[in-house]
């Protein structure tokens, strides 16, 4: 039994290494073949079986329980395998995949770009980011080191281990990421323009608030943020702001049980607001909020509060999130502080002008700040389709544009038949009226047989002159349909009218 499982698993390393499409796997055998691999490896287990099902199932179980012992005990691994090789293989293959399919609302992740210059505050945001994913998302933890010279790169060496040392004592999983920049507005440009690959771009950008200022004046220090800030929400991304300071946290980690924990989102009914509520969904899904209860906070407006209310529950209802909507007649900067206070967590929007934050009541946003528990100030660049059903996206924009220009073809295709037939009609009347025109007058029949036919000449022309404008316009409407198809990056298939053509051209 045991030989035949060394024979099985040597097959089935090899079918696994060719599998991974490694480089380092180049095998001397002129006619391998992977298939003849999994082929030997299946044939070993159905020969173990074969000879003594309770002795196989014996010794597999023995093999198992050696490997988990020394995978617990063994320590850090001391040969390379080729697990690696395949996640690499399967990231290839999956990145292409995505690319090929169109985007969708529905598809929408947090990928963050994490920015911490302090390592104490760097932990909170890490955590946070971790809340945000919900399990589905990607983080990365950035530092941008401002300066030139070959200097820099042993910086950069320090900085990525210092990065990847906090990470693993926060036990997130995020990935470390230093770049070095003559200055932070171009290291944050190039960042946001160059990160990823393929379909797998940044869309958010998570920092602290007030982190990377050297300086102690307030507007300086908001003018510098602000600007910062701009440049990556410019760049099509989402920003969120974190503000907690050490007390807070100890007091939601410590003090606020994670059945109680309540999130308040303070709803305006726009991109940041959608934004805000998806990112309190996905905090519910880690283990730690699982149990807390969603907030959506909002002004009457021009409804009545009954109103109000019941056109938000509706809203909530069509997001198929649950939530606890409540309305208030006045919101204010007061109001925000009063009815927050208690929560665990704030999600709050805020607005550029200039290179400023300001909170929604155009006032400056740290006055708001100094007022509430821990808050996430949110401004979204995009705008979150919450309701998005399958049909919706740019799937549908596709298909919308391919019908559309297939309508338009056969259009064409409609139309020049008739103008060709309207055509054909005009000039056989136009013959049979040369015709007469030529032939001798007997008692009179030829006039006025000549003004009837004359009549229907007319009536022939017009219809003509139509069909020819309805086949111009149909023509100009298919070409209007075959550029937007084009800006969208299709290629079209063969249409019909273009397959019914070529059918006829085959029949002639």
């Amino acid at each position: 039994m045991f030989f035949l499982i060394s024979y099985g698993l040597l097959n089935y390393a090899t079918f696994f290494e060719a599998r991974a499409d490694s480089p380092s796997f180049r095998p001397r055998f002129r006619w391998y073949d992977k298939r003849f691999s999994l082929a030997g490896a299946l044939a070993c287990l159905t020969v173990m079986l074969a000879i003594d099902v309770t002795a196989g199932v014996v010794a597999l179980a023995i093999l198992f329980g050696i490997y988990q012992y020394l995978k617990r005990t063994s320590g850090p691994a001391r040969w390379a395998d080729s697990r690696r090789s395949y996640h690499l293989q399967r990231i290839r293959a999956n990145l292409l995949a995505a690319a090929e399919e169109p985007e969708h609302p529905r598809d929408w992740r947090p990928q963050l770009l994490l920015f911490s210059v302090d390592a104490h505050r760097r932990k909170r945001l890490l955590q946070f980011a971790e809340w945000l994913e919900g399990d589905t998302g990607f983080t990365t933890v950035v530092r941008i080191l401002e300066g030139e010279g070959a200097k820099m790169l042993k910086l950069r060496e320090e900085a990525e281990k210092e990065l990847r040392q906090d990470i693993a004592d926060s036990d997130s999983e995020a990935f470390p990421l230093v770049i070095v920049a003559p200055s932070l507005i171009q290291g944050i440009q190039t960042l946001v323009q160059g990160y990823g690959i393929g379909p797998l771009k940044a869309n958010t950008i998570l920092l602290n608030w007030f982190e990377h200022q050297p300086t102690t004046n307030l507007g300086i220090r908001q003018i510098l943020y602000g600007r910062r800030i701009k440049t990556a929400f410019r760049l099509g991304c989402n920003i969120i702001v974190l503000d907690a300071n050490d007390k807070e946290w100890t007091h939601l980690e410590s003090s606020i049980p994670a059945g109680e924990r309540r999130i308040d989102v303070w709803w305006g009914d726009d991109a940041s607001s959608h934004l805000m509520l998806l990112l309190a969904y996905l905090m519910t899904r880690s283990q730690n909020w699982a149990d807390a209860t969603i907030r959506v906070l909002t002004q009457k407006f021009e409804h009545t509060p009954e109103q109000a209310l019941e056109n938000l529950r509706l809203k909530l209802e069509d997001f198929r999130i649950e939530a606890q909507p409540k309305v208030i007649s006045d919101v204010s900067a007061e109001t925000i502080a009063a009815y927050s206070m208690d929560a665990a967590l704030v999600f709050l929007p805020f607005r550029l002008k200039g290179n400023q934050p300001f909170d929604p009541f155009d006032r400056p946003v740290e006055e708001i700040l100094n007022s509430l528990p821990i808050t996430a100030l949110v401004l979204a660049a995009e705008d979150i389709i919450l309701e998005a059903e399958p049909e919706a996206g740019k799937a549908a924009e596709r298909a919308t544009a391919l019908d559309a220009l297939a309508d338009a073809e056969k259009r064409v295709r409609a139309t020049e038949k008739d103008a060709a037939a309207a055509k054909e009609t005009e000039l056989g009347l136009k013959e049979k009226l040369d015709q007469m025109d030529s032939e001798t007058d007997k008692g009179g029949v030829k006039e006025s047989k000549r003004k009837e036919l004359k009549t229907s000449l007319e009536e022939a022309e017009n219809h003509a002159e139509k069909a020819a404008r309805r086949a111009a316009k149909a023509r100009a409407k298919s070409e209007t349909a075959s550029r937007v198809v084009e800006d969208l990056g299709i290629k079209p298939s063969k249409s019909d009218a273009e397959a019914e053509e070529a059918t006829d051209s085959e029949k002639e």
